[in-house]
């Protein structure tokens, strides 16, 4: 059920949508700071008083976009929340990695939410000033959920360890959600439903060959190619 709250708020018209929908795609291609009101505004079709009049200024259209997107976060943190639980399982890390990759990936590949993604990209890579409020309230719980979760399968890696493994994650994440020069090398190679299970498997593998000596030896067998095994055995 709406919470109260949710439920007072008047429903978003047509013109607000196509605000919201401009914006968000000329903030993903060029960056804030090189995007004026009145190019949102011929952008949407609509006057540009009525940007202003929804929105108050760029700053409030642009966390706007973030808070429209918020409950894609909520979604995302629910499922990295139940990877948490199971992540002292044999398989634990790829199911956290993957509980972080897999909805991202899916706002990337969906035409509703591919212009948001890169503008998530975008800003994950080199944050403006005006958006850290709207990536403190929706980006940073995400982030650091994710964290938790790493933690929860990786129980010996110290803090260090764990935020280069944040870092790793996130950097392989973004050179699939933004522009890339590989989308001009290789035209028409979109992100697949695929996609997402290779990554996690990179992702997660990388992960332990980088931790190795934190990772519990339990896990050798399970790193090392069964050719390999085989030849020890013998």
């Amino acid at each position: 059920m709406p919470s109260p709250r949710t439920s007072r708020l008047p429903p978003r018209s047509d013109r607000q949508q196509a605000i919201l929908r401009a914006a968000e795609q000329q903030f993903a291609q060029r960056g804030f700071n090189a995007v004026t009101i009145r190019q949102i505004a011929d952008a949407a079709d609509v006057p540009l008083a009525l940007v202003g009049y929804y929105f108050n200024h760029k700053e409030g259209l642009f966390r706007a976009i973030f808070a429209h997107h918020g409950h894609r976060h909520h979604e995302a943190m629910r499922a990295l929340e139940e990877a948490r639980r199971r992540a002292g399982e044999p398989d634990g890390l790829h199911g956290v990695v993957e509980a972080f990759v897999q909805p991202l990936l899916r706002w990337r590949g969906d035409s509703a939410t591919r212009h948001y993604a890169r503008l998530l990209a975008r800003e994950l890579a080199q944050a403006t000033p005006e958006a850290e409020p709207a990536l403190q309230q929706h980006v940073d719980p995400l982030l650091q959920r994710f964290l938790d979760a790493l933690q929860a399968a990786l129980p010996k890696a110290s803090r260090a360890e764990l935020a280069d493994a944040l870092r790793f994650a996130l950097g392989a994440v973004q050179a699939h959600l933004g522009e890339h020069r590989l989308d001009r090398v290789l035209p028409g190679q979109c992100v697949e439903p695929v996609t997402a299970q290779r990554l996690s498997g990179f992702i997660a593998g990388g992960i332990r060959a980088v931790l190795a000596p934190t990772v519990s030896s339990a896990l050798a067998p399970a790193l090392t190619p069964p050719r390999a095994r085989l030849h020890e055995r013998t």
